[in-house]
């Protein structure tokens, strides 16, 4: 657990964590938020998906936190949402938790609904006003507010909302959003958190690749995380076909592959040539380390991505740079801190282009990227993040 000396006393609370997913990102954020609230001396009841199954796998996740904790299940009868609907089940669980605060580990859960629903006057139930704290990982309208038309909906919903005090503190990933949301959007305060990373990305890349059964004389491109569309997958197997980059390249692709069969197919017809190898399961933190550790650069070849990613952060974690799209804060991350290479959105030649020639790069070439890498790193690490967080939790916020 991430403790910071700077916490202060009159930050205490009893906090309703609301976080009713368990894919993706939801569980760590879960733990990263639980852990340094519970670092204020706040106390925590946490809404989540108790239901068989879901439930071991929380208990598992956070079993050093569990005695520290309430937890409280989001889910009432045949699998539904207490009350029938999320907004439902947030009220009912902040009225049996009695607690003060609500804090949304990921807002978006309820954004879309509940924006739409303010446009049209329809507000949130009146013992929440004032009490929502969320963090808020991919805000469309705030980018572009007026396309398509769904987003001037919701902007207009979200600052009827703001101008009601309906929330206390929003959370953004992205930092060039900051200074637009207080200009735009006043009445809740705005606040930037980095996209953290958290583990031992330090390891030795040899015995990453013997853990891995990987050969040691391969050029490791990694494709992390869910394999979809929009993550670029189809991308990056059209590329390992065109057969154009040196015979030593090697797709690491880690993480589920969605129900996209010609996806999957197509992955395992590079691993049948030699040129691929498939984890196509949720990885474990550890097997999360031992893939960046042993690969030599990162693949982020999304498509019309909107927000941060933190294959960003792990790979700057692991000191690796990174071939992206050049497209939205990804981009713009890439450009600002020299994280690796751009392509243009969508083009596989180009993306080719790029992946023969970060296999050519000498070590003074790699050696900077390393440099700006590990920079980068430190700005989203766990203690910055726990910092950044916990600042925010003083009595002018609270």
């Amino acid at each position: 657990m991430v403790v910071l000396n700077m916490v202060t006393k009159t930050a205490r609370l009893h906090f309703l964590i609301f976080e009713p997913r368990l894919g993706g990102h939801h569980l760590s954020w879960l733990r990263y938020v639980a852990e340094d609230l519970l670092a204020t001396g706040s106390s925590l009841t946490l809404a989540v998906d108790l239901r068989p199954g879901a439930k071991e796998l929380i208990e598992k996740y956070l079993a050093d936190l569990l005695s520290k904790v309430n937890m409280i299940s989001a889910y009432g009868g045949k699998g539904k949402y207490r009350g029938g609907s999320k907004m439902a089940a947030l009220l009912e669980c902040f009225i049996a938790s009695g607690a003060e605060e609500i804090f949304m580990t990921n807002f978006d859960e309820l954004a879309s609904n509940t924006l739409r629903l303010a446009a049209f006057g329809v507000t949130p139930p009146k013992v929440l006003r004032g009490k929502i704290n969320g963090i808020y990982f991919r805000p469309r309208f705030m980018a572009h507010a007026f396309w398509p038309p769904g987003n001037m909906i919701k902007s207009l919903g979200f600052k009827r909302l703001c101008r009601g005090h309906w929330f206390k503190n929003i959370y953004l990933l992205d930092e060039y959003l900051i200074s637009k949301a207080h200009n735009n959007w006043p009445g809740p305060q705005f606040h930037f958190l980095p996209d953290v990373w958290n583990g031992n990305f330090s390891h030795d890349k040899h015995a990453a690749r013997q853990a891995l059964r990987i050969p040691p004389d391969k050029f490791v491109f990694l494709n992390y995380g869910i394999g979809t569309r929009r993550k670029g997958l189809h991308l990056v197997i059209r590329a390992m076909r065109q057969k154009r980059l040196p015979d030593n390249a090697l797709l690491l692709c880690a993480g589920k592959i969605a129900d996209d069969k010609e996806l999957l197919s197509g992955v395992r017809e590079l691993e049948e040539s030699g040129v691929a190898m498939l984890l196509n399961h949720y990885v474990s933190d550890k097997e999360e380390e031992l893939c960046f550790a042993a690969s030599d650069a990162v693949l982020l070849p999304y498509v019309k991505h909107f927000g941060s990613s933190g294959v960003l952060s792990r790979a700057a974690a692991a000191g690796k740079l990174v071939i992206a799209s050049d497209e939205g804060l990804l981009a713009g991350r890439v450009r600002e801190h020299n994280l690796g290479l751009l392509f243009p959105s969508g083009q596989v030649d180009s993306l080719v282009k790029n992946m023969k020639q970060v296999m050519t790069f000498d070590k003074n070439k790699l050696a900077s990227y390393i440099k700006t890498a590990h920079n980068y790193a430190s700005s989203c690490s766990r203690q910055a993040f726990c910092k950044a967080l916990l600042k925010t939790l003083s009595p002018r916020h609270i």
